[in-house]
Order: structure tokens, then C-alpha cells, then sequence
């Protein structure tokens, strides 16, 4: 049986920036009064109980993470409302819009979106840490400190707002006032079922 109020918000990661993406958006829907579980891409077993999924994934050589894509390609998905995320720029902007658009924004996940009705892909920055892979590592050290952490938490929340804003006008749940304590118990964490 499906919630109206339920929302799934899932995500791809490699090193755990896009799960703490997810988690800032699960977050803000949570305050807003919705029901949020939030999972790894490739746990997320029945979409039944879900009316709208919030899937994200990090982006890699202009691909998403291969558990995001198989969800995102499950055919149940398509009868839900869906809003998509990517992340992953960090460093300095190349200059070339379109370049830096074929390796942020997937060929392939922007094609789906629109093909089956979900809302365009947004693209929040990325962080690359020193912690971990040869590659990484020289990425890191490539990238001025500064910049190896592209996140914009204002924007990721504003975002998510403005999907709660969305599903309340369309379901009729109260909306959440401006800046609503979250309930106790969830100020850092939705809930993440095992």
C-alpha cells in the first residue's frame, strides 16, 4: 500500500559524499513532516510503499554508480513521481560548459529522466578527500584544498524544500514552518532501515 507522505531517497556513492547528500536531503524532509527512509542504491528492495523516490548518485567519468543505475532503470519507478540528483565536480570550472556538462550530467540518466517522465537531473558539487585509492589521492593533490569539497548544503537543502513544498500542495499534508526543529530523534538521522 502506498503512503502519499512516504518518500524513498536513495543513493549510488564510492566514497560516502553522495550518501551525505542523501542524508541532508533526507533530513529536510524529514522537518518538513514527511515519512523518509533512506537507503543504498542497492538495497532498496519493494518501491510499494513508496509514492515518490529521491535517487542520487555520484558521477564518475560522466557515469552514475552502477547500483543507482539499475534502479533507476527498474520499471516500478516509473509510476512514482521521481526527482534525480548527480554528484561530483569539484576543483576548478573547466571553462567549457559543455564539456564539464557530458562529465556531470550522464548522457544516459538525462535521456531516462525525460523519456519516462521524471524530473530533470540537478547537479550539486562534489568532494574528494585524500582517503583513499591511488587515483583519488592524486586527484586530492591535484586539487587546491579549497575546492575538493564543492558541496553547497544551502543549495542541497533548498532543493530538498522545494521538493517537500511540492509533494505538500499535491498530497495536502501541512507543510513544515520556515526553519521546524526536526522531531526529537531525528536531528541528525532519518530513519535507516536495516
Amino acid at each position: 500500500m502506498v503512503n502519499e507522505s512516504r518518500v524513498l531517497v536513495a543513493y549510488g556513492t564510492k566514497h560516502g559524499a553522495t550518501e551525505e547528500i542523501a542524508r541532508a536531503i533526507a533530513r529536510a524532509l524529514t522537518a518538513a513532516h514527511l515519512d523518509v527512509d533512506l537507503r543504498p542504491a542497492g538495497r532498496v528492495g519493494s518501491l510499494d510503499p513508496y509514492r515518490t523516490v529521491v535517487l542520487g548518485s555520484a558521477v564518475y567519468a560522466g557515469r552514475w554508480r552502477r547500483d543507482a543505475m539499475h534502479l533507476l532503470r527498474r520499471p516500478e519507478l516509473g509510476e512514482r513521481e521521481v526527482w534525480l540528483f548527480s554528484s561530483g565536480p569539484v576543483g576548478e570550472d573547466s571553462g567549457d560548459p559543455q564539456g564539464q556538462e557530458s562529465f556531470t550530467k550522464p548522457r544516459r540518466v538525462k535521456e531516462f529522466a525525460e523519456r519516462h517522465g521524471m524530473r530533470e537531473p540537478v547537479v550539486f558539487g562534489g568532494m574528494v578527500d585524500e582517503d583513499a585509492g591511488f587515483i583519488r589521492k592524486r586527484m586530492a593533490r591535484k586539487t587546491p584544498p579549497e575546492l575538493r569539497d564543492r558541496r553547497d548544503w544551502q543549495q542541497i537543502d533548498a532543493w530538498a524544500r522545494s521538493i517537500a513544498a511540492t509533494l505538500q500542495g499535491a498530497t495536502g499534508i501541512p507543510a513544515a514552518g520556515g526553519n521546524a526543529p526536526l522531531p526529537v530523534g531525528l536531528e541528525t538521522t532519518p530513519r535507516v532501515p536495516s
